[in-house]
């Protein structure tokens, strides 16, 4: 298909064709919604968002693998299916009236656009998680375009709350901005609209919302705006529209957080106020920020949190960038723009000369004696005032009281960064007495991106991750911490204080931390190969994890664990490892990360209690996860259960059967040991590339690991010593683990305990009521 020729649905309700986006230069392939009241035609996805097309000359063709492929006469070639490649000779690709592009051979589907949504969901469409039991979660969520009049990914996207709560969320760069209140079978709190009829749907592998139109004489759909707002946009069989939008932000009536689903965020307490109003003109100075990836939204938001701040804009006239300006406003153009309401603004002379002059000989004196009077408060109330300006100036500089309590807890353990260079830092990092450096928040936004959706590689249950690369051209992993995270903060501080006094191979580094105004960042190096549940329970990716692969991992998880145990200048117990904790540098080196829920543990300590529950179901111990006490062995039958996962490349949930009886992964293990079957557990995707004695002698010591008593469990040095020493004689385990089977009812909760969790969600804070 060449760009004059375009592909419709039966009923020409939608095309598929190449097009340009408002003013913007470059060509898209999209879908557009077609209808006369539309102009421009409405895009509902586009092929190639990021990379536009320079000029006509670009054709779309179905390669001989049974791919979709763009391509241009500059040498442009885009891939645009990412399904299975199937070579046939009869393959084709059909645009339905839902909408939906669909590449098929024969009757079998091998791609479809309503699999990778854009910034519209229409009617059909599932946005949700998909593939959970893989390892490999995929997300279909909805991005806002960079502006109006450019089709890049935006700020803001839309999707299912990771959190399982059945609700509707947007982030804006990765912050909580709003959510749809939690579905109750019918519609949801702060997203009602009765012309939709949404329906749920979840399962071990797929978890995701759909919705149909009630009305057949009604065409709608939903619009994820790049200004943030949700959409919704009617269209009548008589033509007639209607729009309905969902806001959150500043305006003249409406503080942060008051809007129904709106995120509560910290206003700025700038004396000029947070509402911008749109407005013609111009300002007599910009500072330009071309940024191609910045929209609007992001714009205000640098804007509104530096107080010198007063009115902000579009760098480019395709709608990319930002401009800002401190100066005033005047009258002689009809460019728009944003200012901050209650900005000075210049829009007359202040007279002739000789009116000027007039001016200046009355107020001189009533300005000198002015002058006067201050400079007495000012030299009497010297220690006040010295106060009040670091005060303004923190506040200006995005530092508030907040920020200077952090700091203090944390010490002196903190180095700012101002023009180190990477390799000086990473020297600092070295040294004996080391600080950790602090990174300006400017610096990580420009080494992130500016947070683009695009560059996340992670959602955990603290905030996002982020890949990065430092002026230097190291690549970094960007933890940015949600500021609706009541236990964010605490992980923050043990993040900081903890991993940077460690220092071993099979530890994640940190590299750095950010603290600013609201911002709760911490930088650290970049692992490539992503985290072990990646790979281990990944149909495919997991047979690249050979035997003596895995056994590497298993002994350098020991390695890692027993330095934190034993040998480390602090004594640690992490509470939280599972596979997705445990991260794989470029040569598969086991990395154990994730300290925010750690515990120090005085060198006379043995076990703690607590009633704030903290961990991951399926890798909990039985006296943690049921009466809140803690120790070594706490993470000794953590790492039981993951030895359990690394041999058998499964998951420890509910899933396996025996004898009429469901049970997890340790209760089968044990059965398996008993019966002189362990060799059923191990995973098929090994082959016979294993040898049995030491495979045998993992599962035992994997048992060993998880038995009910903790008393009964070894220490982490007796472990590494099981495991690299054949000589050693194992103990025999004495009991099956005490979570192993479904019906067993000897594991009551007190009931001081809320917990609210499956095997695998990790529980950042359960409390006693």
């Amino acid at each position: 298909m060449r760009d004059w020729e375009f592909l419709e649905s039966p009923n020409k309700l939608f095309r598929l064709q190449f097009c340009g986006l408002g003013v913007s230069y470059g060509r898209y392939l999209g879908i557009q919604y077609m209808n006369d009241r539309l102009v421009p035609a409405k895009f509902v996805w586009v092929a190639n968002s990021r990379i536009p097309l320079a000029d006509t000359s670009g054709t779309l063709n179905i390669t001989v693998d049974g791919n979709l492929v763009l391509t241009d006469s500059n040498g442009t070639f885009i891939t645009i299916s990412v399904g299975q490649p199937a070579p046939s000779s009869n393959i084709s690709a059909t645009l339905l009236d839902s909408g939906n592009l669909v590449l098929r051979s024969g009757e079998r589907i091998l791609w479809q656009s309503f699999d990778y949504p854009f910034d519209t969901w229409l009617p059909g469409m599932k946005i949700g998680v998909f593939d959970l039991n893989t390892g490999q979660p995929q997300y279909r969520l909805l991005t806002s375009f960079a502006s109006q009049r450019l089709a890049t990914p935006g700020t803001f996207i839309f999707g299912v709350d990771p959190n399982n709560t059945k609700q509707l969320v947007i982030w804006q760069r990765g912050v909580l901005y709003w959510r749809s209140g939690i579905w109750n079978g019918y519609n949801f709190n702060y997203f009602p609209y009765s012309k939709f009829d949404f329906s749920y749907f979840s399962n071990e592998s797929d978890s995701y919302f759909t919705y149909t139109i009630n009305d057949n004489n009604l065409s709608s759909w939903i619009e994820m705006g790049s200004s943030g707002n949700i959409r919704i946009v009617e269209m009548t069989s008589d033509g007639l529209l209607s729009f309905t939008d969902t806001h959150c932000g500043v305006t003249d009536k409406l503080e942060y957080g008051t809007a129904a689903g709106c995120a509560v965020i910290e206003t700025s307490n700038c004396k000029s106020g947070d509402v911008f109003d749109q407005t013609q003109g111009e300002m007599n100075s910009w500072n330009f920020l071309n940024n191609f990836s910045l929209g609007i939204a992001d714009c205000k938001e640098i804007c509104r949190r530096n107080c010198s701040c007063n009115a902000y804009g579009f760098a480019s006239s395709n709608g990319s960038g930002c401009k800002f300006s401190d100066g005033q406003k005047l009258n002689f153009s009809e460019e728009a723009f944003y200012i901050r309401n209650g900005s000075v603004v210049a829009t007359e002379s202040q007279g002739t000369p000789r009116k000027r002059l007039l001016w200046l000989m009355i107020s001189a004196p009533v300005v000198s004696v002015c002058i006067l009077i201050l400079v007495s408060l000012l030299c009497y109330l010297r220690w006040r005032t010295r106060n009040f300006i670091d005060n303004s100036e923190r506040s200006q500089n995005g530092f508030g009281q907040g920020t200077e309590t952090l700091m203090h807890e944390l010490g002196n353990g903190l180095a700012a960064i101002g023009d180190f260079s990477n390799s000086q830092m990473l020297e600092l990092s070295r040294t004996k007495d080391r600080e950790l450096p602090l990174f300006s928040l400017s610096s990580i936004e420009i080494a992130a991106d500016h947070f683009s959706p695009a560059n996340m590689i992670g959602q955990g249950g603290f905030g996002p991750v982020y890949k990065g690369k430092l002026a230097s051209g190291q690549d970094i992993a960007v933890k940015r911490l949600s500021r609706s995270s009541r236990q964010g903060l605490v992980e923050f501080k043990n993040e900081v204080i903890l991993i940077s006094k460690l220092q071993h191979r099979n530890l994640v580094r940190l590299l750095g931390c950010c603290i600013e105004g609201e911002e709760r960042i911490l930088i650290y190096e970049y692992l490539p190969n992503n985290s072990l549940d990646s790979y281990l329970f990944d149909a495919t990716k997991r047979a690249s994890l050979d035997w003596k692969l895995r056994f590497c991992i298993i002994e350098g998880i020991a390695q890692g664990l027993l330095y934190l145990h034993k040998y480390s200048r602090l004594r640690i117990i992490h509470r939280d490892l599972k596979t997705s904790n445990i991260l794989l540098d470029s040569e598969m080196n086991p990395r154990i990360s994730d300290f925010g829920m750690a515990r120090v543990f005085q060198e006379s300590e043995y076990q703690a209690n607590t009633n704030r529950i903290v961990g991951t179901y399926g890798y909990m111990s039985p006296e943690y996860a049921i009466n809140g006490l803690f120790s070594v062995k706490s993470d000794v039958f953590s790492f039981g259960v993951m030895m359990l996962e690394i041999l058998s490349g499964k998951r420890n949930i509910l899933s396996f059967h025996y004898s009429d009886r469901a049970m997890n992964l340790l209760g089968y293990a044990w059965e398996l040991w008993i019966e002189g079957r362990s060799l059923e557990l191990i995973d098929s995707a090994l082959a016979d590339s294993w040898p049995r004695i030491e495979v045998m002698r993992c599962v035992q010591i994997g048992l060993l690991c998880v038995q009910e008593s903790a008393e009964d469990r070894p220490t982490m040095p007796e472990v590494l010593s099981m495991l690299t020493n054949e000589s050693v004689a194992l103990p025999t385990p004495k009991q099956r683990p005490l979570v192993a089977i479904a019906s067993a009812n000897n594991a009551t909760l007190p009931e001081n305990l809320e917990l609210f969790s499956v095997n695998t969600l990790t529980v950042s804070e359960v409390e006693a009521r």
